[in-house]
């Protein structure tokens, strides 16, 4: 539980940036991005084992995009927890920040859509 929020949330959270970014990541070997059945097992799979906070961010590629679609197929009670100012470009495999209050908005109305979400439980 989070103080003063109401909110329950599992000790540890489900990290999303390999379903969603294969690039310019601080891991010491290449990975492959996940196929949507595989994310929709991972899920499943985290849930089973008492997870229901997912960490998802606009820095982590399509993650956001995708899990909008693929929590549609694992209806159940998530927490999710973005971010905002961090942006990734995937052409060129960089980042780049911009954490001006209009910037910030736009970050969040965007998260809200592509997660098909009403609202964002945490936005950190």
């Amino acid at each position: 539980m989070i103080a003063d929020t109401g909110l329950a949330v599992s000790p540890i959270g489900l990290g999303t940036v390999k379903i969603g970014r294969d690039k310019a990541v601080k891991y010491p070997e290449g990975f492959t991005i996940p196929e949507d059945e595989q994310v929709i097992a991972l899920l499943e799979r985290a849930w089973e084992y008492g997870i229901n906070l997912i960490d998802t961010a606009p820095a982590y590629g399509r993650s956001e995009q995708r899990l909008g679609k693929l929590l549609k197929k694992v209806p159940r009670d998530w927490v999710i927890t973005t971010k905002a100012g961090e942006y990734f470009d995937a052409e060129t495999g960089e980042s780049f920040y911009n954490f001006t209050p209009e910037s910030l908005i736009k970050s969040v109305e965007n998260s809200l859509k592509l997660l098909q979400r009403d609202e964002l439980d945490i936005v950190l």
